[in-house]
């Protein structure tokens, strides 16, 4: 039909024009592509009272040469624990004045030491240099300083039961080279009995090289063979006892070596009700 209107021009001006529809657009808006909500600042951690420091006892400012003992000090964490110290460790009482923590797992290259001792001279400068860590280089350091704590903590309470032991079992032995009292470095008798610290530093150094490679949180070696801490709560309450009595032996085993060095005598006789029976009165 077309081809015949097309090659007679006469019968296609009595066809109706065709109209063609307009082609309508939609202009449909774009859906905006919703950007993720960024996570908003984690809030600060609050901040707790000193626990150690009850009475927000300071350190005042000394002149000359003694100022920088009174640098030692961070006067914040007089008042306040630190940060980093949340207490959820046990026995974590917000402790760290002298902002120590920082120190963690030192390089044992003599430079690299030499550089760390250069910019870690006052509590200020070490404080600095926590707070411009990150929290996970924060807790490493943590975990390093508790692990330590609890290692010199266990020495502490083997050496304060060897300590009178050793003084009662070998009095007449001892008698002569130390008037009685166990062998250290204050009265120059320790390294008399080298076979022994060989085969004591041996066996701990066994250990470490042993465990070097194993992720050991909080001074747990996995070692329970009764099952102590099996029961509900048991195990952070243990924990905190052994922290408790770690600090108490290392305080108790250094006070018995500055006091038999000043005395000169055993402790066991200077002190004799806290080592024997009913206190040493027998009536």
């Amino acid at each position: 039909m077309s081809a015949l209107l097309l090659a007679n021009p006469i019968a296609a001006a009595f066809v109706a024009p065709v109209q063609s529809r307009p082609t309508l657009r939609v202009n449909t808006p774009m859906m905006a592509v919703a950007e993720p909500m960024a996570e908003p600042p984690a809030a600060p951690k609050p901040m707790r009272k000193a626990e150690w420091n009850p009475n927000g006892l300071t350190v005042p400012s000394l002149p000359g040469p003694a100022e920088l003992f009174s640098k030692q000090f961070e006067p914040v964490y007089l008042r306040t624990a630190p940060a980093y110290l949340d207490g959820e460790l046990p026995g974590d009482i917000g402790f760290d004045p002298w902002a120590l923590t920082v120190l963690a797992a030192p390089p044992l290259s003599p430079d690299k030491l030499k550089a760390i001792d250069a910019k870690s001279r006052t509590a200020s400068e070490r404080n600095a240099q926590m707070l411009a860590m990150s929290e996970e280089e924060q807790q490493a350091k943590i975990e390093w300083m508790r692990n330590s704590e609890i290692k010199h903590g266990r020495l502490a309470m083997l050496a304060i039961a060897g300590w009178p032991m050793a003084e009662f079992a070998s009095g007449r032995t001892l008698a002569e080279a130390t008037n009685g009292r166990a062998p250290s470095l204050f009265n120059g008798h320790l390294l008399d009995y080298t076979p022994f610290l060989a085969v004591v530093f041996g066996g701990m150094a066994a250990m470490e090289f042993l465990t070097k490679d194993k992720a050991v949180k909080d001074g747990d070696y996995g070692f329970d063979p009764l099952g102590f801490a099996s029961g509900i709560g048991a195990d952070r309450t243990l924990k905190l006892a052994e922290v408790k009595h770690g600090r108490a032996a290392m305080m108790g085993i250094t006070g018995f070596a500055v006091q038999e060095f000043f005395w000169g005598t055993p402790v066991v006789q200077q002190t004799p009700f806290f080592f024997l029976p009913f206190g040493g009165f027998t009536g």
